[in-house]
């Protein structure tokens, strides 16, 4: 066991340092595209391993810091460029400590020598940047762009954990955003950390970034991330950080085997949701056909009927052309929620439905919609909204039905 960390002067004097790799994986290529560096100093005299928070730690000054940080990059693109001269498409990912880019370090241009140096092309280089640690934005922003304009790739690392600075997001405009794994961990048993990742997802989608889920553990939080979006992965659950650069025993076995049952589970997802849905679609244009002949006074006990008659219906309404609802909120009462009334409560008569994702397409043209699961506002749980626009006899109007389906089995919260 490690009694005492060396001097850290002493360690970035004698470069006692190793380089890890840990891989990053695409699942849809079925291959490693990348490799992060990670950095360990190591006691010369009894040639233990110094963990890096504990080596990081001994860094306390900026100069320091900058002098630890520029060896360990050293380290990394010198252990890499092996690798480089025989596999041009192999991504190297470095993480850079954003406390050390300021005025002082400004225009230094040592990555870009020092990859120079090594060999490596630029367009093969992933710039990390944790995004907590910058002290001076301006001299970060200055940097970011001169690299990306020399064709690096820019990666903010971190995203989701802690007190994350969104607003660094659209200022450094990152080619790849880094999901933390706080996030990641256990996404596949909680909808609120799987909604936050769609969300970053989705976003990246339209932003042209790439997302990488860091501190993949298990088979099932992979299988989640991939199906919702997700293509690159890094963590133990693939390999852990090693020396050296040789292929990880079992690991394209374990990438075939996650693909091959991705693969599967999304033909049967599909298949499941044509034959759900099918039977939802039928399920409300029957309830359409018998409110069409009902008198107005009377579909609120319809509503009530259909509540009784169809276990997955959880909430019912009806609303006008102009998007204003003309019946009360009719629900299960067996679903509601006792408590968190001040934020889920069933909206009553009369209440402005007309920017709702569930009316817009119907006003558009559409005859029905269904959204994707979404906690409902009126209950509190996971559903999905359909809405259908049915011609009402009695009124000689269009009417548009609303039914609120439970997606409980979907893992949302109860």
């Amino acid at each position: 066991m490690l009694t005492a960390v060396p001097d850290i002067r002493k360690i970035i004097e004698n470069r006692s340092l190793i380089t890890h790799f840990q891989p990053q994986v695409s699942l849809k290529r079925k291959a490693v595209v990348g490799l992060e560096a990670l950095s360990r100093g190591f006691d010369p005299q009894s040639g233990e391993i110094i963990p890096p928070t504990l080596l990081f730690e001994q860094a306390r000054d900026r100069a320091s810091r900058l002098a630890l940080d520029r060896a360990c990059r050293t380290n990394a693109a010198e252990s890499f460029a092996a690798l480089h001269r025989k596999d041009k498409s192999m991504m190297l990912s470095m993480n850079i400590d954003a406390s050390c880019i300021n005025e002082e370090t400004r225009g230094s241009c040592h990555v870009l020598n020092l990859v120079t140096r090594c060999g490596i092309s630029p367009s093969n280089v992933i710039i990390e940047i944790i995004e907590s640690r910058c002290e001076d934005m301006d001299a970060l922003m200055a940097f970011v762009k001169f690299y990306r304009e020399n064709d690096f790739l820019i990666a903010l690392d971190d995203v989701g954990a802690g007190f994350s600075n969104l607003d660094r997001i659209p200022l450094l405009k990152p080619d790849v955003i880094k999901l933390d794994r706080t996030l990641i961990s256990g996404v596949d048993k909680h909808f609120h950390k799987l909604e936050v990742v769609r969300s970053f997802v989705q976003m990246s989608n339209r932003l042209g970034c790439l997302v990488l889920a860091e501190g993949v553990e298990t088979a099932e939080e992979a299988m989640c991330l991939l199906s919702n979006g997700v293509d690159v992965f890094q963590g133990y659950y693939f390999a852990r950080p090693a020396p050296g650069l040789d292929a990880v025993p079992g690991m394209a076995s374990k990438v075939d085997a996650l693909a091959e049952r991705h693969r599967e589970n999304r033909t049967q997802q599909i298949a499941d949701d044509k034959r759900l849905y099918s039977s939802y679609d039928l399920t409300v244009l029957t309830m359409c056909q018998e409110l069409a002949e009902t008198q107005a006074k009377d579909m609120g006990q319809v509503l009530a009927k259909f509540v009784d008659t169809y276990d997955s219906v959880e909430c019912l309404y009806v609303l006008d052309m102009r998007g204003n609802q003309i019946t009360d909120t009719v629900c299960d009462p067996r679903r509601l929620k006792t408590s968190k009334r001040f934020l889920y409560e069933p909206a009553e008569v009369g209440a402005d439905h007309s920017l709702k994702e569930y009316f817009l397409p119907i006003q558009a043209g559409l005859e029905k919609f269904t959204t994707r699961p979404y906690i409902s506002l009126a209950s509190g749980n996971l559903c999905i909204t359909i809405s259908h626009m049915f011609y009402h006899k009695s009124s000689g109007r269009h009417r548009i039905l609303c039914v609120d389906m439970s997606r409980a089995e979907e893992g949302g919260p109860r």
